[in-house]
């Protein structure tokens, strides 16, 4: 049975980007942009009363303010530089008891995984959960949950700009003050170098590519990450893509 707690997922997104800019709203099919097909996923979610876009002010996010008007979804408007104030008061504004954080670079969050983060933090008593830290679970299906007094918490020690820019780096930065869980899949085939998030146009491509054979088994909207692991075992090259991208590094926000 269900509690009576309002689970929310909160999904940053702008169309402002250094490295692509406009990302979320690339195409990943003549039909789909990156935004489109994480949304659809998103909804396939049995666990959330909840899906929020948390954009900024910047006229250009319009464009993903009408997407999340064309779905029906909730949106929230907010700091450009402080994200982690964004949250908490997109979290507070929506009465929101568990907060999921994914990012919208990440078109292929599984919502089964996420349905399962969600049952497993219940269950459990950390104040913060990942999947994308000391995880057989590659990058792009990254997700992380805490709870509302956790996100108040962080929101009043933050004082950085690190801290500011991104939502959790105050928790696992300061692992003793929180619990801390990550969460793995023990029976994931772990693929080195596998990377379907987009930060850069080889992602996207990469990306592209592997929605193509998605498809092409006739899965467009619903599959999970077995079945994307499975085509990389059945197209290993694909990992060559992007395989030299490097994630940014928070403290200097460049990359690695």
């Amino acid at each position: 049975m269900k509690s009576n707690k309002i689970f929310g997922v909160i999904i940053q997104a702008r169309m402002g980007s250094t490295r692509l800019p406009g990302k979320v709203l690339k195409k990943l099919s003549e039909n789909d942009t990156v935004l489109d097909i994480l949304l659809k996923r998103v909804r396939l979610s049995k666990k959330l009363d909840k899906i929020i876009i948390a954009t900024t002010p910047d006229p250009e996010n319009q464009k993903i303010i009408n997407l999340a008007k064309y779905y029906n979804i909730d949106f929230f408007i907010g700091s450009e530089e402080n994200v982690l104030k964004r949250y908490f008061e997109a979290a507070r504004k929506f009465h929101l008891d568990i907060i999921v954080r994914i990012t919208s670079d990440c078109p292929f969050v599984d919502p089964y995984l996420l349905d399962d983060m969600i049952e497993f933090y219940e269950k459990k008593n950390f104040d913060y959960i990942r999947n994308n830290y000391n995880s057989n679970i590659p990058r792009g299906f990254d997700i992380e949950i805490l709870n509302f007094e956790t996100l108040k918490r962080v929101y009043y020690l933050a004082k950085t700009k690190p801290e500011k820019e991104h939502v959790t780096y105050y928790i696992y930065s300061h692992p003793n003050l929180f619990s801390i869980y990550n969460y793995k899949l023990e029976d994931l085939d772990y693929i080195e170098g596998l990377r379907l998030t987009i930060d850069e146009k080889e992602d996207l491509i990469m990306c592209k590519e592997v929605y193509k054979k998605l498809k092409e088994k006739g899965k467009k909207i619903d599959f999970n990450i077995y079945d994307i692991i499975e085509i990389i075992q059945e197209s290993p090259q694909l990992i060559k893509i992007n395989k030299y991208i490097k994630q940014k590094n928070i403290e200097t926000n460049k990359t690695n």
